[in-house]
């Protein structure tokens, strides 16, 4: 009977060692670029037996990856139709897109410097000449400009969003889009089921799914009890081509927040945006696409139409580069263009975003370009609509000031804005904040651009955030209080997650 019991013993053990073991080797193949992430599974694992299993099954899998390669397949499908289109309609626009590739750079060395890193770093993006570009500033100006390019549309309207209300500005919208799609007008929505969640158990988008049928509204990836870790795979993006003649694209949502309203103050959202025409447009509406193809599981070959992709004219002096990031997509291209505008800038780095948790290499980046003599200066929200964003933002102060970096906190109410101006040359602008969370796990859509008067207009908008806002110190961040630093070092540890 003993030796029995020993022997079921010494059999439980052992298959308890070789199952550690197989998660063991999992864990050692899986996180090879997170070696503090892997070690610290692979102390749970062997720590706590049995448990440390089924907490590292339940929660330390990425499945985002899983997903990841899911899109990239469709995001394949879709290179394959890019390189070798079947349609006519593609083809047309893929041999008028060729023209206008920017080759010639002007301007001095500085010009070739970041254009040749983003060429190799991006290789599925290309600059385009001939685009005219206005920056939005608030729902006040972008808004009617988006109404009246939907009002005005004759073939397709495609809006692409992380957070709709389903306030009065979302049912301005949505009823603007029934109206269109009755007349004839398709009308694709995507929708990001973890940003818009109070309109989607609001039911807001099931009282519009059947209102026409021309109007299709879906969510970029369906999260529900049985997928919960889908709420990771987030579609940030806030995206519209019409007809495709026109882009809004940057860091608006749809939510009465963006509109300024005498009663409601302490709610209101600052933010820009960018109005684009010209050949990029293609670009953004090939974007579209390729989400709407993986949200639809719908083939290629069944999107593209000759309305989608007039023929390009030339509109203006910029240079646009459409840059898109996520898993699946270009790989971690937004942690990318802001590691190489730190890397060949030569007179300075102008950067606003609500958010800023980029980890240690883009701190040290951004002090490294300060050595060489680069003129840094980071503009940040004082008041947060995330109060953890702020605390987490705040523990990056003391190193970053002790660097030369200077940190300027924008007053009143809070700023969504997001941009970088580089060198008083270049800009980068779109959805990505500058945190983890942009740099590795959301589906983000920006752009680098060049040349023209939007340069100029947005170097204005930087010195107007600075004028609403007030320097913070080095001695104003190494003299907190005991419960702040507590608070900072705390929210920082959640920095890859928030």
């Amino acid at each position: 009977m003993l030796f029995l019991d020993f022997f079921s013993t010494g059999y439980v053990v052992l298959v308890s060692f070789l199952i550690e073991t197989a998660v063991a080797i999992h864990i050692l193949l899986n996180k090879r670029d997170d070696s503090v992430s892997a070690a610290l599974w692979l102390m749970i694992v062997y720590s706590i037996p049995g448990l440390g299993i089924v907490l590292y099954l339940l929660f330390g899998i990425n499945r985002i990856q899983t997903l990841g390669r899911s899109i990239k397949f469709a995001n394949d499908l879709m290179r394959t139709e890019r390189g070798d289109p079947i349609h006519k309609a593609l083809s047309r626009h893929l041999e008028e897109q060729g023209k206008y590739v920017f080759k010639e750079f002007h301007g001095g060395e500085e010009s070739l410097d970041w254009n040749r890193t983003f060429d190799r770093l991006l290789s599925d993006t290309a600059p385009l000449s001939g685009n005219k570009l206005e920056l939005l500033r608030d729902g006040d100006m972008t808004y009617p400009l988006m109404l009246e390019a939907i009002n005005n549309a004759k073939s397709s309207i495609h809006l692409e969003c992380y957070l709709v209300m389903g306030d009065k500005i979302g049912k301005i919208f949505f009823e603007a889009l029934v109206r269109k799609a009755r007349e004839g007008v398709k009308v694709k929505v995507l929708y990001d089921q973890f940003g818009s969640a109070f309109a989607f158990f609001a039911m807001f988008f099931r009282k519009y799914a059947n209102r026409a049928p021309n109007l299709k509204l879906v969510p970029f990836a369906h999260t529900n009890l049985f997928f919960p870790w889908r709420i990771q795979l987030r579609n940030h993006r806030k995206l519209m081509v019409v007809d495709g003649n026109v882009a809004f694209v940057g860091g608006i949502n749809l939510a009465d927040g963006n509109l300024h309203r005498k009663e409601e103050r302490e709610s209101e959202i600052h933010d820009i945006h960018c109005m684009i025409r010209g050949p990029a447009v293609g670009e953004f509406q090939f974007c579209f696409l390729r989400d709407w193809c993986y949200a639809t599981d719908t083939a290629p070959a069944g999107v593209f139409t000759e309305e989608l992709f007039p023929v390009m004219r030339p509109c203006g002096d910029e240079v646009v580069r459409v840059i898109a990031s996520g898993p699946g997509h270009e790989h971690e291209a937004s942690e990318k263009s802001f590691l190489a505008a730190a890397a060949t800038a030569r007179r300075s780095i102008w950067l606003m975003t609500p958010y800023f948790v980029p980890g240690k290499p883009f701190v040290t980046a951004l002090c490294v370009a300060v050595a060489r003599g680069v003129d840094v200066r980071l503009i940040l929200p004082r008041k947060n609509n995330h109060w953890y964003m702020r605390y987490a933002s705040m523990n990056y102060y003391a190193r970053l000031l002790e660097g030369g970096v200077r940190i300027f906190e924008r007053t009143g109410t809070f700023s969504h804005s997001k941009a970088m101006l580089v060198d008083g040359s270049w800009a980068f602008m779109g959805s990505s904040n500058c945190d983890i969370r942009s740099f590795r796990l959301n589906y983000e859509l920006d752009f680098a651009a060049f040349k023209g008067v939007f340069i100029d207009n947005l170097r204005t908008q930087f010195v107007e955030e600075m004028s609403h806002s007030e320097e913070i110190t080095l001695t104003e961040a190494l003299n907190k209080k005991l419960h702040t630093q507590l608070l900072e070092s705390f929210c920082s540890l959640f920095s890859p997650i928030l």
